[in-house]
């Protein structure tokens, strides 16, 4: 058996064990949370701040890059998906587009997580555990939903955690 059959079938035997079926009491905290990195939620929050501390140079620049981060790490996430092709676990409509966004590795949404933990807590450190918890929550219901498989929420949040730390780096905010 080559390696990356079984490393797929430990990856689906752990994400079996964090499935939520529909009908369990934590099912509606799980659907909540996989729709926690929505893109559409995280562009109109950007805008938002960014128009909120206009009077603020370092958060306005810094709410850019942390966009610009989301941005880039979207580009590599999706340059991975078409790719590798990675069949989701389970088909369920209103989690992810079925006509752009069929493939599971790695995931968009665990991306942009890890771009909303990093660049949330370094501009505001005071919410960084709400920005954490929140990117967790998240990550953690798209595998209870079935969505994904535990290495594509590990791969998508480490992207955009990776290409956040890495904008940062090269020019600060």
């Amino acid at each position: 058996m080559k390696v990356w059959e079984r490393l797929h079938r430990w990856d689906a035997r752990l994400t079996a064990k964090v499935h939520i079926p529909v009908g369990h009491p934590l099912r509606r905290g799980v659907v909540v949370g996989a729709h926690l990195g929505d893109g559409p939620l995280w562009v109109g929050l950007w805008a938002l701040g960014w128009w909120y501390w206009w009077d603020i140079p370092r958060l306005q620049r810094g709410i850019l890059l942390w966009v610009f981060s989301a941005a880039l790490a979207a580009v590599i996430t999706y340059a991975i998906k078409f790719t590798v092709k990675r069949p989701r676990p389970r088909q369920l409509a209103g989690f992810y587009s079925q006509r752009y966004d069929a493939h599971a590795f790695p995931s968009g949404h665990a991306t942009r997580m890890g771009t909303v933990a990093l660049w949330g807590s370094m501009l505001f450190p005071q919410w960084q555990p709400v920005f954490w918890g929140i990117s967790v929550w998240c990550v953690v219901s798209r595998v209870a939903l079935g969505v994904h498989y535990v290495g594509d929420v590990v791969g998508g949040f480490l992207i955009g955690l990776l290409v956040s730390l890495g904008l940062f780096a090269m020019v600060g905010i």
